[in-house]
Formats: structure tokens, sequence, C-alpha cells
């Protein structure tokens, strides 16, 4: 009898959050990033997200990283000039945060990138083919969700080891 509450609970927590992607409001960002066209030139995550491998936060590109390589043209592209209008008018790019985790979990980039060598293809989808910024995450990063791929990768399901 037990069992099948817990199951029930499963199934509700899966349920819940399955909606949960759906409801989140689109995410515009100021500049339309062609990732795959990045990656194609060399680039990797690290490349633009400084503190993805040692970091709990991957940060989002700054105005510097960007004109490391696009201080001047490089195409004709009206988003690449986006790129040297904002550093003529030093302002930062006002990039929006697609993922965002409740203030009561801690999650770190370095314990999943570097240490557990989970591929940012895993929470991210296939961001390395996408010729758009993603507009919504790829998954839906609910609790079930990450208590699955923790299980299914042997790590710690205890819930001091996320939750504050």
């Amino acid at each position: 009898m037990r069992s099948a509450w817990i199951v029930a609970g499963l199934v509700a927590l899966i349920a819940a959050g399955a909606g949960v992607a759906a409801r989140r409001p689109v995410v515009r960002q100021p500049i339309r990033f062609d990732h795959a066209k990045h990656i194609a030139a060399g680039s990797d995550c690290n490349s633009c997200h400084d503190g993805v491998d040692d970091q709990s936060f991957a940060g989002l590109p700054t105005l510097d990283t960007c004109l490391q390589c696009h201080d001047q043209p490089m195409s004709k592209d009206p988003e690449e000039k986006k790129v040297r209008d904002a550093a003529e008018r030093k302002v930062e790019p006002a990039w929006q945060r697609v993922y965002r985790m409740p203030a009561h979990v801690y999650f770190s980039h370095r314990r999943h990138v570097t240490l557990a060598k989970v591929a940012c293809a895993v929470c991210h989808g296939d961001v390395a083919q996408s010729h758009e910024p993603q507009p919504r995450p790829a998954v839906d990063q609910t609790m079930a969700w990450c208590l699955a791929c923790h299980t299914q990768r042997h790590a710690s399901t205890d819930c001091i080891a996320c939750h504050r």
C-alpha cells in the first residue's frame, strides 16, 4: 500500500512538472546569438560562459568577451553590428536568464560539468546546433527530473545535497 502512495506521489510530481516549461515566459535576447556558427568557428561553452567549469553560476557573455572577436566587422550580419553599437554606447548587452533555480536550491555548474562530467546538452538541449537563442529552458528542471538524473548516475539524492 505504501509503495502505491509513493508511485502516485512521483506520478503527480512528474505530471505537475510537465507543464512547467509551457508556463514559463518566452525570453527574448538583445542579440540573436547563433550558437551553431560560433561552435563551427571553434568556440565552446566556456569561451563565452565564464565560470561554467569552476563556478556555481555559468556567467553570461560580457561585452568584452564579445569584442575579443567582434571588435571589427566579420560579416554584414546586423546582429553582429549590435555588439559594436553596444561598445560605442558602453552598454552591456541586456542578456536575459533562461534558466533559474528556486532560491532554496543550490546548483553548481562546477559540480555537474567538471566533477560529474555532465554534458551541457543534458540540461540545456542541443544548443550547439541552435541558430537562435533559446526562448525557454530545453527541459523542465523539476525536482523529479533532477532526481531521475541523480538516480540514473548514482549521484546523491540526499535532500541536503541540493537544498539549502
